[in-house]
């Protein structure tokens, strides 16, 4: 038997829905990757933009700045004093001493002060590393304080003071990591929820497939009507024409056999009836011993030939769909009494204890009369055919709800678990060629095709105590 996992590698639904869900989360991930980068871009030019805004206002505002910013300025090398924003010099010697000095802002304030954006003279004071190249030119640039970056915008202002706006790198990096998070979580988001939607898209799709698969499991055996590809998608024409075509051949050749079968054991019932009756007119007690052996021999023969022909000629019958229902309401009781009647002889020639099992008494039955005593009858014969001597085979019926239960039960040799379903096979029988039952081999092949007829369902199965159990609801 094929496994589970090779039968869900074979899937066309899941080689679907693999390949959507990778093309998917590919297409996912490409435009959670592009857009990140967007965003990182989005991010740095936000930041340069606003840099580059600051220093556009103090230029074009004319922001006062400290003169001493400006390292040209001789009064700042000879004093190493600067003017405030007031134009109040600060220095050893002034006259302000008694005021405290304006700090000189730094790059280095961005992480020794934790300031976010810092306005600070081009050169460094002394003592200071100066970051930038010399002879740089108004502009962005990346530059390294205390091992660590800064994003710095230089600008000259209409004094011709250089300064520079900057802003700590480690901010930007924080807002690119927020947004790198962002995109990974947009990622799993889309993926969750786009996983979901293609297994049930691809599970929608194959409704119809899925209930053409149900449409065919139900039908009859003998119902090789065309599929009507309508409701099926396009692509599945080929496929359904395919079908249709194996159907019509089929019913074709079935048509053929059964035709065959019924003209056949309609031509040997004529020369059977005369056989029968010259061999009914023969009478063996005028014979000597062996001659009347011969003829009890004869007229079995033609008992069982017989027997084979109306079998034959019941099954093309019901197999042809030649057989029309006459539907009656009736006592299942009276219907077993009279089973018993005709199978009672046999029932004691083999010293099989045959009878009703439970009380059935006024239940009732509406289904076509002959066509259920053909059923049980048959069940009852087989397994009488199949019972020891000394067996029992009861039958019973009971209400379930709206249904009836038929139950033919007997002590016999049972089925192989295996052969239960093919003994309903035309021909077919338990233990072959070499079985020592007489038998055609039909009889349960009527049972199955009468069952379908009237809409009962037959089922066989074992009975732990021994012995076989056949079921038919009504």
């Amino acid at each position: 038997m094929e496994g589970r996992k090779a039968k869900l590698i074979r899937s066309l639904r899941f080689r679907l829905c693999v390949i959507l869900a990778i093309v998917g989360i590919l297409c996912t991930a490409s435009n959670s990757f592009r857009s990140y980068h967007r965003s990182v871009a989005g991010v740095n030019a936000f930041v340069d933009e606003e840099l580059s805004s600051i220093a556009s206002v103090i230029v074009n505002y004319d922001v006062i700045l400290p003169k001493s910013w400006d390292p040209s300025g001789a009064f700042r090398r000879r004093h190493h004093s600067f003017d405030d924003l007031l134009n109040h010099m600060f220095g050893p010697r002034s006259g302000f001493l008694d005021r405290p000095f304006l700090p000189v802002p730094s790059l280095n304030d961005l992480y020794d002060k934790h300031q976010d954006i810092i306005i600070a003279p081009l050169y460094p004071k002394e003592g200071e590393v100066f970051y930038f190249e010399a002879g740089s030119q108004d502009g962005f640039y990346n530059v390294r304080t205390k091992d660590k970056m800064v994003r710095a915008f230089v600008a000259t202002n209409r004094a011709g003071i250089r300064f520079v706006v900057a802003r700590p790198s480690e901010l930007i990096d924080l807002m690119i990591r927020r947004l790198m998070m962002i995109s990974i979580v947009d990622f799993i988001v889309l993926t969750l929820i786009f996983l979901p939607c293609v297994i049930i898209a691809v599970h929608i799709l194959f409704i119809p497939v899925r209930k053409l698969a149900r449409e065919l499991d139900e039908r009859k055996g003998s119902d090789l009507t065309p599929i009507a590809a309508d409701a099926l998608p396009s692509e599945m024409d080929v496929f359904t024409d395919s079908i249709n075509t194996l159907f019509r051949r089929t019913s074709d050749a079935i048509n053929r056999e059964r035709r065959f079968i019924a003209d056949a054991a309609h031509e040997m019932r004529t020369p059977l009836t005369a056989i029968s009756l010259q061999a009914q007119s023969l009478d063996e007690s005028k014979l000597p011993a062996s001659e009347a052996e011969k003829v009890a021999d004869l007229k079995t023969a033609i008992a069982r030939q017989r027997t084979l022909t109306n079998d034959l000629l019941n099954y093309a019958r019901l197999q042809c769909g030649a057989y029309k229902k006459n539907i009656s309401e009736f006592y299942i009781k009276d219907l077993f009494i009279e089973i018993l009647e005709d199978l009672g002889s046999v029932a004691d020639d083999r010293e099989i204890d045959l009878g009703l099992k439970d009380n059935c008494d006024g239940i009732i039955v509406k289904t076509d009369r002959n066509a259920l005593k053909t059923v049980v009858s048959n069940l009852v014969s087989n397994a009488l055919k199949y019972t020891k001597k000394g067996g029992i085979c009861d039958i019973s019926a009971l209400k379930e709800n709206d249904r009836v239960v038929i139950r033919v039960e007997d002590t016999g040799p049972g089925i192989k678990e295996d052969e239960l379903d093919s003994v309903f096979n035309a021909f077919y029988r338990v233990g072959g060629d070499t079985s020592n039952i007489e038998g055609t081999g039909l009889g349960l092949s009527i049972v199955k095709s009468t069952c379908d007829a009237i809409d009962a369902q037959i089922v066989l199965s074992n009975r732990s105590e021994g012995g076989l159990r056949a079921q038919i609801t009504i």
